[in-house]
């Protein structure tokens, strides 16, 4: 039970407080009574948590007071009493999460929603508002809060500067302040409610309207896509026949050597690290922290670290001879893109293995180490082979992207030129963009490669794979 201050009367009434989590986003309801009628709830988006000052504590007396502290002075400041120090601080933690966490509160309707708060922006600019801002209240309050700043700005200024000085001057500026933002707000949120209102009243004709311009689209989107498929896949099944044999193959020959050294010394030499490092007793609990920080940091070097060794070894693909597959090499890929794509794979198993090694130790309360590294070694052995597979398919469209576009994507966006011309043609306003046939083919054309590649590396992987598993069965780690 707290204290709850009025916003309008000003009045102290005890109320029931139910706080939420993430779930209910943070809300903060109270009640006349516990199993009572509700009264209302506080959404702390945008608010600070503060204690009473002195004077404040003096004045409501009450040595145990809490107040939500708006950003936005035109909002309303909530203030409460609590019983003694203990139920303060509960409290205090609760509010403070609250006003950390929670989002402001948003229209269920989302369309509704995107269309405020992108248009809140525009209008923003359009008056010359170019900085930073938030959204924390309700859109109708925020709405109300902006036109308040507007006309504060353009007119209250100006009436303000003309109260002449006096002793009763701050009064009159905080009394024709409040008011005139009281006023606006209410106004303001009752048009923008009345509006949203009118705009869900019409949400089923639009919807209506819309469906029936759109179905006969959507009827003959089946015989479209056959229409694009078949001109597509005339052009792309070719390319993928030759690319796979002509280019794909010897590329991966030779780039998968190399690369695959280096993935099976990482794994040799992490594992023998963190060995080293729990048998020296350096991933004790006092010692935890310090030590994984060295390792995360020293990660990229090559005289130290737990990957120093696997670092010295990817530099070497920088000067390793690509003769064989020199005339594929274009589009500015080149050994060092393979040297340091390679580099930031490798490191990044490493780092993936380390942080859930440590996430691993501190739920278990740095006991088990050892059985955690071997669970840990495994995951990486399982990583590895997955990475590399992603690091070979990266390289091969790499390689392949000038010759995609060229042979590929160029000549397949000329093809369903004339059935772009037909929808064009459509007098349906919007239609060419919702059916943009370039785009639809470059995604598509995108989607094919990349699976036709994945499947290429796949079937030539087999002796990657084993490789890296063999890396494991040395340094005793289980196969998952």
């Amino acid at each position: 039970m707290l204290e709850k201050r009025g916003g309008t009367y000003k009045n102290w009434k005890q109320r029931y407080f139910r706080a939420f989590n993430k779930a209910n986003n943070f809300k903060i309801e109270y009640y006349v009574a516990e199993g009572g009628a509700k009264k209302g709830e506080v959404n702390c988006c945008g608010y600070n948590v503060e204690q009473f000052s002195k004077e404040e504590a003096e004045e409501h007396q009450c040595q145990f007071g809490l107040k939500l502290v708006p950003r936005n002075d035109i909002r309303r400041t909530w203030m409460f009493k609590c019983a003694d120090e203990k139920d303060r601080e509960e409290w205090k933690r609760v509010f403070e999460t609250a006003c950390r966490k929670a989002d402001a509160p948003k229209n269920e309707d989302i369309v509704i929603h995107e269309a405020f708060v992108n248009t809140l922006r525009v209008v923003r600019w359009f008056y010359g508002y170019w900085g930073w801002y938030s959204v924390d209240g309700t859109e109708a309050e925020s709405l109300g809060f902006f036109c308040s700043e507007v006309l504060d700005r353009e007119l209250i200024n100006q009436v303000i500067y003309d109260i002449p000085a006096g002793p009763a001057r701050n009064s009159i500026v905080n009394l024709v302040r409040s008011t005139v933002n009281t006023n606006v707000v209410a106004a303001v949120s009752a048009a923008w409610n009345a509006g949203v209102a009118a705009c869900q009243g019409l949400r089923g004709t639009l919807e209506s309207a819309v469906k029936s311009l759109l179905d006969p689209i959507f009827e003959q989107e089946v015989s479209l896509k056959a229409q694009v498929v078949d001109k597509v896949g005339a052009v792309v099944n070719p390319f993928m026949e030759d690319a796979g044999g002509r280019i794909c193959q010897p590329v991966f020959r030779v780039c998968s050597k190399d690369i695959t050294k280096s993935y099976v010394s990482a794994i040799g030499e992490m594992h023998e690290f963190m060995k080293q490092k729990i048998s020296g007793g350096d991933l004790e609990a006092d010692k935890f922290a310090q030590t994984m920080r060295y390792a995360h940091s020293y990660m990229d070097y090559w005289y130290s670290g737990p990957l120093h060794e696997t670092n010295q070894l990817v530099y070497k693909i920088y000067g390793s001879d690509l003769t064989e597959i020199a005339g594929y090499l274009c589009g500015g890929f080149s050994a060092y893109s393979l040297y340091s794509d390679t580099g930031d794979a490798v490191r990044d198993l490493g780092h993936r293995a380390l942080y859930y090694f440590e996430a691993a130790a501190k739920a278990s309360d740095y006991t088990n180490l050892e059985a955690i590294l071997v669970d840990t070694a495994s995951k990486m052995v399982h990583d590895a082979k997955l990475s590399e597979k992603a690091l070979l398919v990266s390289v091969l469209t790499a390689i392949l992207q000038p010759m995609i576009e060229e042979k590929v994507i160029k000549p397949c966006v000329e093809l369903v030129a004339p059935i772009q011309d037909l929808i064009n043609a459509i007098p349906v306003p919007g239609l060419a963009d919702l059916f943009n046939l370039s785009d639809m083919v470059e995604e598509c054309l995108g989607s094919i490669v990349d699976n036709g590649l994945v499947a290429l590396t796949d079937g030539a992987s087999g002796q990657v794979v084993a490789q890296i598993q063999e890396a494991g069965d040395k340094h005793g780690i289980p196969a998952i």
